[in-house]
């Protein structure tokens, strides 16, 4: 007669097996057939690659323009409010007090005639004008640095109603001006996002049109094991951690070219470079390669996802 014994394993020990076989089922089951149907993911490997080099690319170059964009609204943010020679103290006074008192003003700074005077000489173009009259032609200002662009326009309207304020040119304000710099940034996030997004599909449907060849290629196995009532993350999983391998490994390979191009460029022109791409230094360019190997991951892992969804479920 037989003997039924019920080892007590310990709970943990379980846990731990279960850890170890999923492991081995899905991450390095998944790396062997990776690994052996590489040629088949070659396609995608490549154009994943492409694709992330443009893309880090394109983000830099980005990111520079929006520097320089930046800078010129931080420039345009700057509201000079020009006073009349004969301006009584007590008006220039009260409209300083008044525009300090304004949440929309971060600071508000005082120039001169002597001080406009010099800062005039230092411009290329002010430096012959400056020169010419024995008498000083540029007016006291206060200088108000405001905390959105988008403002210049109402505190300019405000300020030229003050006594102080010179009646001929009360303000530096251009209208046109601050709306081209308003269009500018607009249509650079709009373009820079749809570029990106465009990006993103081409390498989500190449990838994911790999996937469905290698579960193609492995239809008899996926058949087998969905026999033999194996869960759905059981199938799934391994085809979900190719993608995200070939996405890796396209990111790796893209933040390394990504890096070293911007490196390169650095060494052979840095004050070239600089005008050029204002803001892109090493760190950025770490951090650029940092972000393809992420979004390289990200990138294969759904677009795997989308496929194994798509194929197993028209199977």
């Amino acid at each position: 007669m037989g003997v039924l014994v019920n080892a007590p394993f310990p709970r943990r020990r379980r846990w731990g097996s279960v850890v170890r076989n999923a492991f081995r089922l899905v991450v390095l089951g998944a790396w062997r057939s990776w690994v052996r149907n590489l040629g088949s993911t070659a396609p995608a490997l490549g154009s994943m690659i492409l694709l992330l080099v443009l893309a880090g690319l394109v983000g830099m170059g980005a990111y520079a323009i929006q520097r320089v964009a930046a800078t010129q609204a931080e420039s345009a943010a700057v509201l000079h409010v020009y006073l009349r020679d004969d301006a009584r103290p007590e008006d220039v006074s009260a409209l300083r007090r008044q525009l300090a008192s304004d949440r929309r003003v971060a600071s508000v700074g005082y120039t001169t005639k002597q001080q406009a005077l010099e800062r005039a000489k230092a411009r290329p173009g002010l430096s012959n004008l400056a020169s010419a009259s024995d008498s000083n032609p540029f007016p006291a200002s206060l200088d108000v640095k405001l905390r959105s662009v988008g403002d210049v326009g109402a505190l300019a309207a405000i300020a030229a109603r003050s006594p102080a304020v010179d009646p001929i040119m009360p303000t530096s304000y251009d209208r046109g001006a601050y709306q081209r710099i308003q269009q500018v940034l607009t249509v650079l996030s709009v373009v820079g996002a749809a570029f990106l997004l465009l990006l993103g599909f081409v390498a989500v449907t190449v990838t994911a049109n790999s996937i469905r060849a290698a579960i193609l290629a492995r239809r008899n196995e996926v058949k087998i094991m969905e026999l033999v009532g194996a869960r759905h993350w059981m199938v799934r999983g391994p085809f979900v951690v190719e993608g995200a391998l070939t996405g890796g490994v396209a990111g790796v390979v893209a933040a390394m070219l990504t890096l070293a191009v911007s490196l390169a460029g650095m060494a052979l022109g840095a004050g070239s470079f600089e005008r050029f791409a204002p803001g892109v230094t090493p760190t950025v360019a770490l951090l650029a390669g940092a972000l393809l190997v992420v979004g390289g991951l990200v990138l294969g892992a759904l677009a795997s996802l989308l496929g194994v969804h798509r194929e197993l479920r028209a199977a």
